[in-house]
């Protein structure tokens, strides 16, 4: 006689391994037809790695402003140790900290609270410009084939709401409206850090094409999405533009990737 297993049972399975240092986790694989499908996998290694992410301060005070607010960030720990490892990187190099793909503004408040630390710590006249590029309301309709997300998602948010979540302070710009029109007036502008969330390839072309060349010697761009499964059209994006340029886009384990533009 077959007995059914509930979803409660699975996790107090789960718990019981876990009790034992089995890791335990439930894996989505990529659709078969996106390119590269079989080179998609998750990362398990058996030997316990540093993890500092699960004990730092700007990415506790980072959750725990979410919490407050009643809001959710896409950004898990992990990756929130990459921005916060990458804008240290940068911190003594002149230009703006950007973010394209703000969402409900859990990355956006981790960076504006690492600008005011950096502000304190080295008593600079002003704290560091930061732009937010959204069109708070969710993704625009996609045409590209490898763009499995639709139109509309993501759309559980509002500028009032992000602008509420993140701070009102003068150095921070919220642009509303769609990519690349947001960054008309911006032509001049030296960028040290951008971090790019936009899940889909022709914005995340269009903020290669107009951040690149104004990423100041040493400046990092961070691409959220460029490794995950749901987010082909990323990864396509990234390699194309940088398949004839002298930077590596370095490829992280969690789905990230991350471009240094060259000093020389």
């Amino acid at each position: 006689m077959n007995k059914l297993i509930t979803a409660e049972t699975i996790e107090q399975i789960f718990r019981e391994l876990g009790e034992h240092g089995i890791l335990t986790a439930k894996v989505r694989w990529p659709e078969q037809s996106i390119p590269d499908h079989e080179l998609y996998r998750p990362f398990v290694r058996g030997w316990a790695t540093f993890a500092p992410w699960h004990k730092d301060p700007f990415i506790a005070a980072m959750i725990n402003r979410m919490k407050q607010r009643g809001v959710i960030s896409l950004v898990d720990v992990d990756r929130a140790w990459t921005l916060l490892s990458a804008f240290r990187q940068t911190e003594s190099l002149p230009g703006e900290v950007w973010e394209t793909g703000v969402y409900q503004g859990g990355s956006a408040t981790l960076l504006k609270y690492l600008i005011e630390d950096t502000h304190t710590r080295t008593a600079q006249a002003a704290p560091t410009q930061l732009r937010l590029f959204d069109s708070f309301e969710g993704l625009p309709e996609t045409s590209h084939p490898l763009d499995l997300h639709h139109g509309g998602e993501f759309g559980d948010t509002g500028l009032e709401q992000v602008i509420e979540t993140v701070g009102k302070e003068d150095w921070i710009d919220f642009r509303k409206g769609w990519i690349p029109a947001t960054f008309a007036g911006l032509e001049d502008t030296r960028i040290r850090f951008a971090h790019v969330d936009v899940d889909l390839y022709q914005p995340i072309l269009d903020c290669c094409a107009f951040i690149y060349p104004r990423l100041v010697p040493g400046g990092i761009m961070v691409f959220d999405d460029y490794g995950l499964a749901s987010c082909p059209g990323a990864r396509a994006a990234v390699d194309e533009f940088f398949r004839d340029r002298p930077e590596c886009p370095l490829a992280l384990i969690n789905g990230q990737c991350m471009v240094v533009r060259h000093c020389h």
